[in-house]
């Protein structure tokens, strides 16, 4: 079993970006964190007291292995524990901590270190299967596909390695890149014998699986201050919708790469396409929803303050984070507040929620380090999950001591 010591990171190193901003206007000041539609089942603290100044920024997700939940977090490294019964089956500290989202792929954990490494981990005992050096500290969620691992560097770096060894098959590295970016990487979409990746630059570029050469590219940036395509590009039938930061989201065909429709709103975070809709949480500090035919907006909601994470469907509703400091569910047909929860003056949501496969469960790590785990009610069947099966003075974190 891997040790349990915490490590402390001395200081926060992220690129510069307009994501720390944490000013607001309060715009929900009548909505509460409604019982009725998400239950706070159980809270775990990771980071301990702040220091005086100190902002907490963790960049991290939680993802579902078995009867597990596996974690990143900046102080700490990774950590498994069993949700349902309050328990903690390993620590992996890390120098730096993690600071990527994390991708659970069969037995296997892969993401970013704060130390410059690319890790894949074992989801049953924390140990290390492999690391490579990439040297850049931020790098975009791996995507696997075909037994390949595919990620990217803030550098703009495109690496693909074998997901079973480790070993290197090829890096595709863009030549210029611009003086000022947002934090983040775009994770890569595997379509067919493509690797499709958004850069820096703006670009949005097509690689060759096989040999990572580059096969197109296209330039979605239309905005004035950053350029960066960061977002997870989606496929949904023959469209690839894909947000540039501040200029627009675009609907491209999988195939020719030629724009279907464009919409005026950006941002960095994947989009959620459902049968009719595309759910947009946009670096302007709103949420859209656009008709996924023609990308007129459907409804769209403004946050009281800061940007969005990436939004995730829970039952009738649509959850998603603030950099502010609030976790927000609205009515996913129409838009509508339904609940609001204050993570705390000071903190905010960078990492994305993590919905369980049985839609019940929220799982979602503050900035301030607080793991949350909330229950989503269910008003059709008037149910929810049970949360008293939880323990969570199991989860109890005073000053340096371990779990």
């Amino acid at each position: 079993m891997a040790d349990r010591s915490w490590i402390r990171v001395a200081a926060l190193a992220v690129l510069f970006t307009p994501l720390l901003a944490c000013g607001g206007r309060n715009l929900h000041r009548g909505q509460s964190a409604d019982p009725e539609v998400l239950l706070r089942a159980w809270t775990l603290p990771t980071h301990g007291p702040f220091e005086a100044g100190e902002r907490g920024a963790e960049f991290s997700n939680a993802v579902l292995h078995d009867q597990t939940l596996i974690f990143g977090s900046e102080g700490i490294g990774v950590v498994s524990l069993y949700p349902q019964w309050g328990q903690v089956r390993w620590v992996l500290p890390l120098p730096g901590g993690v600071r990527s989202e994390l991708l659970a792929a069969g037995d296997a954990v892969y993401f970013g270190g704060g130390d410059g490494f690319l890790y894949s981990v074992s989801a049953e005992t924390g140990r290390v299967n492999w690391r490579y050096e990439v040297r850049n500290a931020v790098v975009s969620k791996p995507t696997l596909a075909e037994g390949r691992l595919f990620v990217t560097a803030s550098d703009d770096t495109v690496y693909g390695f074998d997901a079973g060894s480790g070993e290197w098959l090829w890096h595709y590295r863009r030549r210029s890149t611009p003086s000022a970016s947002i934090h983040g990487a775009s994770s890569p979409l595997v379509n067919g014998d493509t690797v499709l990746v958004g850069l820096s630059d703006g670009f949005l570029v097509g690689l060759g699986l096989q040999d990572g050469k580059l096969k197109w590219e296209r330039k979605l940036h239309t905005g004035n201050k950053f350029t960066d395509v960061d977002a997870h590009p989606v496929k949904n039938g023959s469209t690839v919708y894909v947000p540039s930061y501040d200029g627009q989201v675009y609907a491209l065909d999988a195939r020719t790469q030629e724009v279907q429709w464009k919409a005026d709103a950006g941002g960095s975070r994947q989009v959620l396409v459902d049968d009719a809709r595309v759910i947009l949480p946009s670096s302007d500090g709103h949420v859209y929803a656009l008709s996924k035919e023609s990308g007129k907006t459907l409804w769209k909601f403004e946050l009281d303050g800061g940007v969005p994470t990436q939004v995730v469907q829970a039952g009738p509703y649509l959850v998603f984070g603030s950099t502010y400091q609030y976790l927000y569910a609205l009515e996913s047909a129409t838009g509508r507040l339904v609940y609001r929860f204050n993570a705390g003056h000071g903190t905010g949501f960078y990492g994305n929620p993590t919905l369980d496969a049985s839609g019940k469960r929220i799982y979602v790590l503050s900035g301030a380090g607080n793991l949350y785990a909330l229950a989503v009610k269910d008003k059709e069947r008037n149910s929810r999950w049970d949360a008293t099966s939880v323990r969570p003075s199991r989860f109890h974190f005073d000053g340096d001591e371990a779990f």
